[in-house]
Formats: structure tokens, C-alpha cells, sequence
């Protein structure tokens, strides 16, 4: 959750739709045009520092959305892993239950003794021999291949949280993209409407108004590669019941905030601007609309509990509750940025819509 901020890229569009020009004054056709030529080359000064923010911000951007993606993978086949391994444990159970039940291999080696003669007693403890060994063998097989799949299941675990990339580290890389447009969209305001009409000034506008266009279409085409991950069965709880404290408010689309804000808690690190927890909340928000979830007398921003409910209960202040119309709006304000928006819709669509 971030504190509200200018949007560059919205007053770039604007300017170049009419926002007023600066104040009128004497100005001849030289000075327009050296006036021009000088916001230009502010703005062609300024170029490198903005290429090399869109670069990163569309880097970060691309980063979540395949954490996002790599997460899908990891934990379904860790899943997977766990349930071959557990479905091999069985077996190996089963396998030593049976063996009990016929009495044991010593049970196998007294059949021995019905042996007709010495020739079919020695057919008979060659037999019961290989049953012994190959049940050992395939037990230590079985053994050795479920504790591989358990370090495989650890390791997917482990790659899930190492390319853990949250909402966080895109909302720096935005903003410092944002401060740069608007430096330069503050450049082209300060002309005059006749400076504007200049050649290099209207070229200057019409590269900003493309940069931006640029900026927000990589966001769309981020955020439509983005997929749900699979909700824990213990915070999907806490998501449905927080999502029942503000009627019309669907769990799913917290559940897609704790996922884009935190991965659902595995990333809780204080962020750059300062929030804290698993929905990232801002100190003085939190102070405002901090929630004892848990009713364990204590309201911890890193408590899951007291953090959905009281993400439940901000959402809800800014009409979360009004209907799916409402929704787009109180999300932004949970993060003032429209790629947010948009992934965290995305997401919670992803999800079942059923508690």
C-alpha cells in the first residue's frame, strides 16, 4: 500500500490535450523558438535517465509476472512431489503390513521345513531368499526415491521464494519512471502556447505522449501473462472470513492483493517506501485501520490475520463493498497505479469466485 502521488504519465497525456500554457507574455517568434529549442534539449538531456527507468520498470514488471508464473509451476509440481512421496510411504507400508500379517520372512523360511526332500528344500530356501531380497531391495529403492522427491519438493519450495519479485519492487521502478515524465512534462507546461508550436517543441511533446503510450501498453501486456497461484488453505480461510467483514467484497480479490503484494506472506520485507507486512501496509495507514483479526488483543501489521482484516476493512472505507463497479477504484487506492489495478484483477479472476 503506497501514499497517493502525481501521476506523470496521465499529465502527459493532458498536455498534450490543452493544458493551459504558461502565462501570457511579450514574446517574440525568436524567443518562442529559442525557448523551444531550449526544452528540448532538456528533455534530450533527460532521455538516457528516462530510457534507462522504462528499461528497468518493464524488467521488474516482466520479473512479477514470471515469479508469479515460476510460483504456478513450483508449487504444483512440489504438490505433486509430495503426493508420490506419501503414495510411496503407503506402499511400503502396505507391503511390510502384508508381510507381517503371513507371519514374516521367518514364517517363509519355516515353509522350509514341509519341504518332500533335501532337493526341494534347497528350491525352497532359494525362493524364500529372493522374496527376502528383493522386498529389501525395493523397500530401500522405495526409501531412497521418496526422499529424493521430498528434496525435490524442498527445492521447488525454495525456487519459489528466490524469484519472488512483489508489488513493491515495481511500485519503485514506477515511481521513478513517473518522477521522470514529470520533469519532463513540467519542461513542456512551462512554455508559452506560442513556444509550443515550435518544431522541437512539438516534436519533444509528441515523443513523451508516444513514451507514455509505450509505458502503459508493456504494462498490459505484463500483467495478461500473469496467473493465479494456488491460495493457502489456511490464509484462504482468513481471506473468506475478512472478505464476510464488508458485504460485496469478493475474498478472491484479497487473496490476489496478498499474492501481489507479499506472495501471501513469503516476502514480508519492509518495502522502500516503508510498508510493512503481508498486505503491505503503511505505518499511518495501518495505526488508522489496523484490525485485531485474530482477536488475540494485540493489532500486528505482520500478523496474517490482523492484516487481511484490516486490508478488508481499508478496501471497504473506499467503497470496496458498492459492487464490481466500485471495485477498480478502491483497489487504486490501495496502490495509486493502474497496472496494479490490473493485475490484481487479473488475479483474483483466476481465482474461484465461491468461498
Amino acid at each position: 500500500m503506497k501514499p497517493p502521488r502525481r501521476t506523470a504519465l496521465v499529465l502527459a497525456g493532458a498536455l498534450l490535450l490543452g493544458l493551459p500554457a504558461a502565462p501570457a507574455r511579450a514574446e517574440s517568434a525568436g524567443q518562442a523558438r529559442a525557448a523551444a529549442q531550449q526544452a528540448a534539449a532538456e528533455l534530450a538531456a533527460l532521455q538516457p535517465r528516462v530510457d534507462r527507468a522504462v528499461r528497468a520498470y518493464e524488467e521488474t514488471l516482466g520479473r512479477l509476472a514470471q515469479s508469479v508464473t515460476v510460483s504456478v509451476s513450483a508449487d504444483a509440481q512440489a504438490d505433486a512431489a509430495h503426493r508420490v512421496a506419501d503414495a510411496q510411504r503407503r506402499d511400503l507400508h502396505n507391503r511390510v503390513r502384508a508381510l507381517y500379517m503371513a507371519g514374516g520372512s521367518a514364517a517363509l523360511y519355516a515353509s522350509v521345513l514341509d519341504a518332500s526332500g533335501p532337493a526341494d528344500a534347497m528350491r525352497r530356501v532359494a525362493y524364500v531368499q529372493r522374496i527376502v531380497r528383493v522386498g529389501s531391495a525395493t523397500a530401500a529403492v522405495s526409501r531412497i526415491s521418496s526422499d529424493a522427491l521430498q528434496t525435490r519438493a524442498t527445492t521447488l519450495e525454495a525456487e519459489t521464494e528466490s524469484v519472488l519479485v512483489t508489488a513493491a519492487e515495481v511500485s519503485q521502478r514506477h515511481d521513478e519512471l513517473l518522477g521522470l515524465l514529470a520533469a519532463a512534462t513540467d519542461t513542456l507546461a512551462r512554455l508559452s502556447s506560442r513556444a509550443r508550436s515550435v518544431e522541437q517543441a512539438e516534436a519533444a511533446a509528441a515523443m513523451l505522449r508516444a513514451l507514455s503510450a509505450d509505458v502503459e501498453q508493456t504494462a498490459a501486456h505484463r500483467v495478461a501473462t500473469v496467473r493465479a497461484v494456488g491460495v493457502p488453505a489456511d490464509l484462504r480461510r482468513i481471506y473468506v472470513a475478512a472478505a464476510r467483514t464488508c458485504k460485496g467484497l469478493p475474498w478472491n480479490v484479497l487473496a490476489a492483493i496478498g499474492q501481489v503484494e507479499s506472495g501471501h506472506g513469503r516476502n514480508m520485507a519492509t518495502s522502500y517506501a516503508g510498508a510493512q507486512g503481508p498486505m503491505q501496509f503503511m505505518p499511518a495507514t495501518f495505526a488508522a485501520y489496523g484490525v485485531d483479526g485474530n482477536r488475540d488483543g494485540i493489532t500486528d501489521v505482520y500478523d496474517p490475520a490482523d492484516a487481511i482484516f484490516s486490508a478488508a476493512g481499508y478496501l471497504c472505507a473506499n467503497g470496496a463493498g458498492r459492487g464490481p463497479e466500485a471495485l477498480p477504484r478502491a483497489i487504486w487506492h490501495y496502490n495509486h497505479a493502474d497496472w496494479y489495478v490490473a493485475l490484481v484483477l487479473k488475479i483474483a479472476g483466476q481465482l474461484p469466485a465461491a468461498a
